[in-house]
């Protein structure tokens, strides 16, 4: 133990979220102890998220706020902001850390404080209870409502048989549900070897429990996804959809590729497929140009289908986006409005597809167990679980359980 302390902020998109476990766990790998928000600390890492203005604001606010309150820490300027965010702002930071130099952050830091520094070949993330692996990260896309490929730059991918051995490690560490998770999934390329290739061979790894995938991008490899999925009950029945609008015209003014013909078409071959599977979607609402039939077009789309979860956003005009300065914008009301309509069919649509699951078997991996004795956790399906009659020794582990209802958006086995 080096005896010094660290602190994490993360902001932002899951994989954000990831990369700061990561982060926490490198920093407890090289003798840092983790501290709680307002504790002083040696360090103090600040991993920002520039997807919408408000997340940057909120990233360089806090950062502000550390270093008036705690001006002797050495403070971390990290995250997707660093590309994006004016200098002058992010001065008062004593390390900034480019998105490109992320994995080297712990030996940044130590170089700062002039210490030795040998990172280890893998690290565990200990404070998590499922393993996130990213497989590669960047985008070349360029939606015109997207900052990120300006802030992750290009796509690039991870070795695939370091991927392998990565998910290994944390398999025989005790995780029972990896996370395969990146910038663009659809993007990874190695070799010659797709992101399909990728799920094959890591649904071969010994040990395995399960394999959860985060988005992917409409029109590359959803069908074939769901294909493995009949065949391999490893595979989590979930995917993550960002299919952005249910109108072609805001499609093509989003520069996305794919019509809504090719998802329509996507969907209903895979719910035949797998009538229970589990589907998010994000949708944009109020992009500029956007007219109350295209509009109604979104709307339709998710009153068509099973969705599980609809993550709704309403338009925000990122500085730097091409959606920014085009003409025909929405006032900020006609687009809340859109939105708070699009949540609440998204809610209906939720509780109605939670219900299918009162009364059957569902696996759930154990998160946590909270004073009340009541264990937390999520099924394959991504559906959040409350269940009483565990102990701590069934965190990180699956654990089958027939619910007997629906209680603050969690099945529950009341009793």
């Amino acid at each position: 133990m080096n005896g010094m302390t660290i602190f994490v902020r993360s902001f932002g998109c899951r994989l954000n979220q990831a990369e700061g476990a990561q982060i926490e766990a490198a920093f407890e790998a090289a003798g840092f102890t983790l501290v709680k928000f307002g504790i002083p600390s040696d360090v103090i890492v600040v991993n920002t998220c520039t997807v919408t203005q408000k997340a940057e604001i909120e990233g360089m606010k806090l950062l502000r706020h550390f270093r008036k309150s705690q001006p002797d820490a050495c403070l971390v300027l990290t995250g997707c902001a660093v590309q994006t965010v004016n200098p002058d702002e992010s001065r008062i930071a004593d390390i900034i850390v480019p998105h490109a130099q992320k994995d080297d952050l712990v030996a940044i830091v130590m170089q700062y404080f002039e210490r030795d520094y040998t990172p280890p070949t893998h690290i565990l993330t200990p404070h998590t209870q499922r393993a996130a692996i990213k497989v590669q990260d960047g985008c070349d896309c360029y939606c015109a409502y997207c900052i990120v490929p300006y802030a992750r730059g290009t796509p690039h991918s991870r070795p695939f048989d370091v991927c392998l051995a990565e998910a290994q490690v944390m398999i025989d560490a005790g995780f029972q549900e990896i996370v395969v998770t990146g910038c663009n999934t659809s993007l990874y390329e190695d070799s010659g070897r797709n992101f399909f290739d990728l799920v094959k061979a890591m649904l071969a790894l010994p040990g395995l429990g399960r394999l959860r995938l985060s988005s992917i991008e409409p029109k590359t490899f959803e069908r074939d996804i769901v294909r493995l999925m009949l065949d391999e009950p490893k595979l989590c029945r979930f995917l993550h959809l960002p299919i952005q609008s249910g109108d072609n015209n805001v499609l093509k003014w989003m520069g996305r590729r794919y019509t809504i013909d090719h998802v329509r078409f996507a969907l209903d071959e895979i719910y035949q497929a797998l009538p229970d599977i589990s589907i998010g979607v994000d949708l944009i609402a109020g992009l500029p140009g956007e007219t109350e039939e295209g509009f109604a077009k979104s709307y339709a789309l998710i009153e068509a289908y099973p969705f599980s979860k609809v993550h709704v956003f309403p338009f925000s005009e990122r500085p730097g986006t091409a959606a920014a300065v085009m003409p025909n914008q929405l006032s900020a009301p006609a687009r809340k409005r859109r939105t708070k309509k699009l949540i609440q069919l998204a809610e209906e649509k939720r509780i109605e597809y939670m219900q299918r699951f009162v009364g059957r078997p569902v696996v759930l991996l154990v998160e946590q167990i909270d004073h009340r004795k009541t264990a937390h956790g999520w099924t394959a399906e991504y559906l959040p679980c409350e269940i009483s009659g565990l102990d701590n020794s069934h965190i990180r582990k699956l654990h089958t359980f027939t619910p007997t209802g629906i209680r603050n958006d969690a099945l529950v086995n009341e009793r």
